[in-house]
């Protein structure tokens, strides 16, 4: 859904956002009230001009969101937040791009679009049975829940396994009082909310792996320190239906994910294999979880801690040396065509259009001994003109 607001005589873009930012909160507000969840993401269309050769020429720009936010219902603070951010971003880039040498001035903010779409975030939800490759692995409890519950009963598998091992699947083998704080969780739950989870329940560690093309892969992976034991949980799904499981033995899940065929002892934090579990100890004092890459500090020994250019007979000294540097503007491609495929296609929408350069000669003693900008059509061609002369002459 679009939703855009005109204003073809508004030149100052915080006057327009202080007019407009009420109307456009109501609107996603009304949007979180239909749809319960959102995805919004803003964009901003700026006209910018330019005087050239006692000409004005004229540029249209359009900003956006890096990524969407999600907005729920009674969410009016955090949607004025966003878009205050927002704002402030897109008035950065013009600014920036103006103090850079461009040359262009933004002279109307024509069109400010908000875009609407329900969020649809992964949900575990009722109970299914675990596919056929997976169920052969034996490494998964899958308790048959009849709630939208099943993250909680899988989390109890986890907590209290049923001392006589009998029947763990059946949901009156756990307490109901099981001492988490679920405050402000959904049921079914979203992959997202399991980090508000463990934020409320400090003592929780839960990674979240799922199954497609019979092979795990990753959904979540806790950022929790090493000292905080580790649930791991699988999340399969059918349709729309999603199910969470607990992992009982993570090392019979993950051993065939990889060619070696050997014992394996995984990290949990960025599930790394070793073929020895003291391998596995030394590693855990460094890791940094899947995100960073493990981390070792070695400071140099006295005596090795100094680093200093050695190769001087790999120095060739240049009479001179040219520091040359470009701007270029974003232009939009306009009715641009798709390169298509067998598969896939890659759709141009903007391009890079050098709008200026400057140069400098320095000599080998450090001195300035020409320089140039130039700002104007044709910037490529120009700049190559000016050496070519130079080396003809």
């Amino acid at each position: 859904m679009d939703i855009s607001e005109r204003n073809p005589n508004n030149k100052d873009l915080l006057k327009f956002a202080r007019e407009n930012k009420e109307k456009i909160t109501d609107l996603v507000g009304q949007e979180t009230q239909r749809l319960n969840s959102v995805k919004v993401s803003f964009g901003l269309q700026v006209k910018f001009s330019i005087e050239r050769n006692d000409e004005t020429q004229f540029m249209e720009h359009y900003f956006k969101d890096d990524e969407p936010h999600v907005f729920k219902r009674n969410d009016e603070d955090l949607i004025k937040q966003k878009f205050d951010e927002f704002i402030e971003n897109a008035k950065g880039e013009i600014e920036n791009w103006s103090e850079k040498g461009s040359g262009w001035v933004d002279k109307r903010i024509q069109i400010m679009y908000v875009n609407v779409a329900r969020y649809q975030p992964l949900r575990g939800g009722t109970y299914l049975p675990l596919p056929a490759k997976l169920a052969k692995k034996k490494a998964i409890m899958n308790v048959k829940n009849r709630d939208n519950e099943c993250l909680k009963w899988a989390l109890r598998a986890a907590l209290f396994p049923p001392k006589n091992g009998k029947d763990p699947q059946r949901p009156s083998k756990y307490p109901v009082n099981d001492g988490i704080n679920y405050a402000g969780i959904d049921f079914p739950t979203p992959v997202k909310e399991i980090e508000e989870l463990e934020a409320q329940n400090p003592k929780l560690a839960i990674n979240v792996f799922g199954w497609e093309n019979d092979c795990v892969i990753v959904h979540r992976i806790s950022q929790k320190q090493a000292n905080v034991p580790w649930i791991n949980l699988m999340l399969i799904e059918k349709g729309k239906i999603q199910h969470y499981c607990y992992v009982k033995r993570e090392s019979t899940l993950l051993f065939d994910q990889s060619k070696n065929r050997n014992a394996k002892h995984f990290c949990m934090m960025c599930l790394t294999g070793f073929s020895r579990a003291d391998l596995l100890v030394s590693h855990k004092k460094y890791c940094n979880s899947v995100n960073g890459g493990p981390t070792r500090i070695e400071m140099p020994k006295e005596g090795e801690n100094i680093l200093s250019f050695q190769n001087f007979k790999k120095q060739m000294k240049m009479p001179f040396i040219i520091y040359a540097d470009f701007e270029a503007i974003i232009r939009k491609i306009l009715d641009c065509e798709r390169e298509r495929m067998q598969t896939s296609y890659t759709e141009k929408a903007e391009r890079h259009e050098a709008c200026s350069y400057s140069y400098l000669v320095v000599r080998s003693d450090g001195k300035v001994v020409g320089s140039n900008t130039y700002r104007g059509k044709n910037v490529v061609g120009e700049f190559l003109s000016v050496f070519c002369r130079k080396r003809r002459k």
